[in-house]
């Protein structure tokens, strides 16, 4: 990752813009006397960076200011952002950015929410949206997603850390950033990676399920054989009680018995046997034809008498053919009595005919009658109702004793073994294929490489470091913490003074970011914000006498027994941008102090920003906070 600071912006309320400018791959220096606002270009930074909360001080600087930003450059990009003032203790939610690195003459408009800005920032930083913290504490939460803000731990030693004791890491009071520490350090110094993260997190959902599954196709195995085991004695009793037909498959038994609870469920609730539901079916099926087949005899004979009452009304035809003469006879007279006489002829030859289909009906009826009494024998042979049970309270029993049987075998919110199975073969093939490397072993590996690293360190400033000079650097990776160990032994030494305390922040920091840097890591940005690293040194001016209120006006000189540590730890800020140029690699210090630039004179790779002097401060004209 490529990433500095160019330049840091006021917008005052005077209409007057401040600005510092710092150079890449230099150690910036801002140093002069106290109550300037050095310190405060490091809140500022932080403020800038999304805080949700400020330690900018009110007098002075906030009071004056309207607008705070920045312009930097990252991965080949240039960015302005700013964030308007806080109001007293209240932060602000307007934000300005400039995807050009355009800084406005006035004080900026606000043109972008901060949740978009975080987005956009945070994919510069390569975090992706989809990573979650791994696992949770009591602030933040499982899931929950990774802040960019998080990674910004790596690039400050504020002076309340330089020489802490115990801490390392700045913001280690709020618990927020104290949770936060540990859930992406191995993110940040290449341990670990987001695409592995990503997997472990896909892994451990798809072992979710699957732990599910195995858990639901065991309970189904442990019914299935707890059932099957009853399923001969309930299938002997449903026969016995005649519920089921004696000749029920019993490879079908499940289902038959499905079919049996689900017909006495949706039937009147009379239990009776199934024979005698059939022949009591047949029966009236029976029944109904015979009453069918008599009506149709019945109706057919009665058409007969019709005819035969039609042939009778007819027989004054042949009186009047056979006396014609005595009739009045018209035009149509013997036509309509031809007609007539046809009539009732065929109706005498209908009448007189024996056709088949009585015979063939009689004897049908009279097979279905004796299939009636058949019936009827069958029917009474069988009882009405299950004789077994005792009463009707325990054929209910038996049916819910079955039907509970079943549901818990085949649920119907449960899948079935088969489909339990190709899911379970599923989910297995699936975390098969994500290969998830140990982070153990990358551990492992991550702290004796920064031990190797740091061990350089030492021995270019083994002179300031007195008696530890020759100890070994250990690594606490559950604490975060650096140690120096007795050589050829386990013994961590207690170093004691805070001179060397704030060695081993150096060590640590610029060990952590050479690692990443050779790791090429993509989220912690290769630039370090340090404050006022001299503090265990501070003593008498340059002429040897006692601290004045003079020479607090003036860069402060540190004491003649110290310059040389002074001296030592500028030397290691100095070869560690050496070093990163080497590599090809871009690096930024930012540097506040209170000492004399003639201490770096030499160093090639530093560089005075500002003395604030004289009348010159952050908000020039006015002594402001540190």
């Amino acid at each position: 990752m490529k990433f500095h600071i160019e330049s840091l912006h006021l917008w005052l309320a005077s209409g007057v813009t401040r600005t510092l400018s710092f150079l890449p791959n230099k150690v910036n220096v801002i140093t002069g006397a106290s109550h300037t606002g050095k310190t405060a270009i490091l809140d500022i930074f932080d403020y800038c960076f999304f805080a949700s909360r400020h330690r900018i001080s009110e007098s002075i600087i906030n009071e004056s200011t309207l607008w705070y930003g920045l312009k930097i450059h990252v991965n080949d990009k240039v960015y302005t952002l700013a964030r308007r003032a806080p109001s007293g203790g209240a932060i602000s939610s307007d934000y300005y950015f400039s995807s050009t690195g355009k800084i406005p003459d006035e004080a900026p408009e606000a043109n972008i929410r901060e949740p978009a800005l975080k987005v956009l920032l945070g994919a510069d930083f390569g975090i992706d949206q989809d990573v979650k913290i791994p696992f949770g504490g009591q602030v933040l939460r499982t899931g929950s997603r990774i802040s960019l803000r998080y990674f910004l731990l790596f690039n400050t030693i504020s002076q309340d850390i330089i020489t802490h004791s115990e801490q390392f890491f700045d913001k280690q009071d709020q618990p927020r950033s104290r949770e936060a520490l540990p859930r992406i350090f191995d993110i940040a110094v290449g341990i670990d990676s987001v695409e592995n993260i990503l997997k472990r997190d896909k892994r451990a959902q798809l072992e979710k399920r699957l732990t599910r599954l195995q858990k639901q196709s065991a309970k189904t195995d442990e019914n299935r054989e707890a059932f099957y085991s009853e399923l001969a004695e309930t299938t002997a009793r449903a026969m016995s009680y005649d519920l089921i037909a004696d000749d029920s498959d019993a490879e079908q038994a499940v289902a038959t018995l499905q079919r049996m609870v689900a017909e006495r469920e949706a039937g009147p609730g009379l239990f009776v046997s199934r024979r005698y539901e059939d022949i009591s079916v047949e029966l009236y099926r029976v029944s109904r034809k015979i009453k069918g087949l008599r009506k149709f005899l019945g109706e057919y004979t009665t058409h007969k008498n019709v005819l035969s009452e039609t042939a009778d009304s007819l027989k004054p035809i042949a009186y009047l053919k056979g006396n014609h003469a005595d009739t009045v006879r018209t035009s149509v007279f013997s036509e309509i009595l031809e007609r007539l006489e046809e009539g009732l002829h065929e109706i005498k030859v209908e009448i007189s005919k024996k056709n088949p289909l009585e015979g063939n009906v009689g004897e049908l009826i009279k097979e279905l009658e004796g299939q009636r009494e058949q019936l009827q024998r069958e029917l009474q042979a069988l009882p009405s109702d299950s004789a077994v049970f005792e009463n009707e309270k325990e054929r209910y029993i038996f049916i819910g004793e079955t039907k509970a049987k079943l549901e818990m075998f085949v649920g119907t919110d449960q899948k079935s073994p088969l489909n339990l199975e190709a899911d379970i073969a599923s989910l297995e093939r699936q975390i098969g294929e994500l290969t998830v490397p140990s982070s153990d072993d990358r551990r492992k590996h991550f702290t004796n490489v920064l031990e190797e690293t740091i061990q350089e360190y030492i021995g270019l400033s083994n002179v300031a470091l007195g008696n530890y000079g020759k100890y070994r650097s250990s690594f606490d990776y559950k604490e975060k913490k650096l140690h120096l160990r007795k050589p050829k032994t386990a013994f961590i030494e207690n170093v004691g003074s805070s001179s060397n305390h704030m060695f081993l922040h150096l060590f640590l920091f610029l060990g952590l970011h050479e690692v990443i840097m050779a790791n090429e890591g993509q989220h912690v940005a290769p630039f370090l914000i340090i404050d006022q690293f001299s503090r265990p040194y501070w003593g008498d001016d340059e002429n040897g006498g006692a601290k004045s209120e003079q020479s607090d006006e003036q860069d402060r000189d540190v004491k003649e027994s110290d310059v040389a540590k002074v001296h030592t730890a500028l030397k290691l800020l100095d070869h560690f941008i050496s070093q990163a140029n080497s590599l090809d690699r871009e690096f930024q210090i930012i540097l506040f102090e209170h000492i004399n630039p003639k201490y770096w004179e030499g160093l090639e790779n530093f560089h005075l920003v500002e003395i604030f002097r004289d009348g010159n401060a952050l908000i020039q004209g006015a002594q402001a906070s540190s």
